[in-house]
């Protein structure tokens, strides 16, 4: 089936493990003091770090393409509250003015972070260790796929696919948690290949593909059709001190 194809810049990074109270000091240089307050409001301890990592991630790789330092990076929210680049940045150089749409997800220790042109959603959890039918039916709206005459429990590994596609696919049409995943209906393709998706008018004109598919978790990615797949730009994985430092004076960890 075919992809989308219009030629864009994307970034993809898979980030493990979250920082101690140095590595939090450092990166919060990155952020602008506005943007370091909503995160100290989070609830949760891990939450808060897993934020800090996203946001300060994002704004390093948008800041290498327009030369600019991360916590000048201008964001504003969409109406349903996304954050996206001001758009018309007069300070960002000529060719890079369109990368200007980007996306978060953490599960546990991984982070994962999208930036592009257009719209995109990106989602990554960890494998469950059991599933039940329940929850399937919820997640994917659809019944259990079980060996002919008998009764079998879904494997984590299949439903993490169906989950994180689903969820990539809610966060780059901006519906997030006001739709149900398993409303969506997504053709059956092959790992790593594109698929369309439909069930909703929202997710006309959305496509999606597992990034990774391992016994231990799930990454995908969803784009709309005249954005560019990122075969060039192939998903990057890497520890959290390999980037820490890396300012993007000279440092190579963030280089695609």
């Amino acid at each position: 089936m075919p992809a989308p194809n219009d030629p864009a810049p994307y970034g993809l990074i898979l980030s493990r493990g979250l920082p101690d109270a140095a590595g939090v000091l450092r990166l919060r240089r990155d952020l602008p003091e506005s943007e370091w307050r909503w995160i100290t409001r989070l609830r949760r301890h891990e939450d808060r770090l897993r934020s800090l990592v996203g946001r300060a991630l994002v704004r390093r790789l948008l800041g290498r393409c327009l030369g600019l330092a991360p916590d000048a990076i201008p964001l504003v929210a969409e109406p349903r509250g996304k954050p996206v680049l001001a758009a018309g940045d007069p300070d960002a150089p000529s060719g890079s003015r369109h990368i200007g749409h980007f996306n978060i997800a953490h599960s546990g220790g991984l982070v994962l972070v999208g930036v592009g042109p257009g719209p995109l959603g990106v989602d990554v959890e960890h494998c469950p260790e059991r599933v039940d039918a329940d929850l399937w039916r919820q997640v994917t709206g659809l019944p259990l796929p079980a060996p002919r005459g008998s009764v079998a429990a879904p494997d984590p590994r299949m439903f993490c696919a169906q989950w994180v596609r689903r969820e990539a696919v809610l966060k780059a049409c901006g519906l997030g948690l006001a739709a149900e995943p398993g409303a969506l209906r997504l053709a059956d393709t092959a790992d790593g290949e594109w698929t369309m998706v439909s069930g909703r008018p929202e997710v006309e004109g959305l496509w999606v593909r597992l990034l990774r598919s391992s016994p231990t978790h799930c990454a995908a990615l969803c784009l709309r059709a005249t954005a560019s797949p990122p075969d060039d730009w192939p998903l990057k994985t890497l520890a959290l001190s390999d980037w820490l430092d890396d300012l993007g004076d000279g440092g190579t960890a963030l280089e695609s």
